[in-house]
């Protein structure tokens, strides 16, 4: 039974575990499907160009394209930075890989129950590690396929986004931004047990 201590912690109470769960799974299954069918019906990426090819998906914004990512979220490649052989520099994102979800559950373990927002954050998160984790064991790199394609100038310099992303990057990303903005804006308060509703009842 667990201690009067971690009575109000997720890690302690079964709905909290669901949530996480199912979040992580039904995202994983998603990127991973999405991953297949763009290979599928897009073909793999043509060598030398290392891209397929692309396909508008929303015209001016965002198109499908084919490629193969090395190194980590966006193109990030420390092992290449390293100067690290393939295999080293798979076992090196597997490792960052792996230290990313035990921070991830530890956030978990800590919150409250009531922060369903922070659990389905955490989902996210391990969603998009394991999913860019099975392509780097499978296949030695990481499958992408969404390129945003609309540029904007701001005082005269024009930027645009260079990478190819996948749905796992974009778990990653809302996750781990939407987890650090509780611990910025409202610290250990954001992650603790919610404060008992006062009854209803006189």
């Amino acid at each position: 039974m667990p201690t009067p201590g971690r009575k109000g912690l997720a890690l302690a109470d079964r709905a909290s575990r669901l949530r996480l769960g199912l979040t992580a799974l039904v995202a994983l299954a998603l990127d991973l499907a999405t991953k297949h069918l763009a290979w599928h019906f897009l073909g793999p990426p043509i060598e030398p160009l290392g891209r397929g090819i692309p396909h508008d998906l929303v015209p001016g914004w965002l198109m499908l394209v084919t490629s193969c990512n090395p190194g980590m979220v966006f193109g990030l490649n420390p092992a290449e930075d390293l100067h690290l052989g393939p295999v080293a520099g798979r076992v090196l994102t597997v490792l960052l890989t792996l230290v990313t979800t035990a921070i991830i559950f530890y956030v978990f373990a800590r919150s409250g129950r009531g922060r369903k927002w922070t659990h389905l954050w955490c989902g996210l998160v391990l969603a998009g590690a394991a999913g860019n984790l099975v392509d780097r064991i499978a296949y030695g790199y990481v499958r992408d396929f969404l390129q945003v394609t609309k540029e904007a100038t701001v005082a005269g310099w024009t930027f645009a986004w260079p990478y190819v992303f996948n749905l796992a990057d974009v778990y990653l990303v809302i996750g781990v931004v939407a987890i650090a903005a509780v611990y910025l804006f409202r610290g250990e308060e954001g992650l603790a047990p919610a404060p008992p509703r006062k009854s209803q009842e006189r």
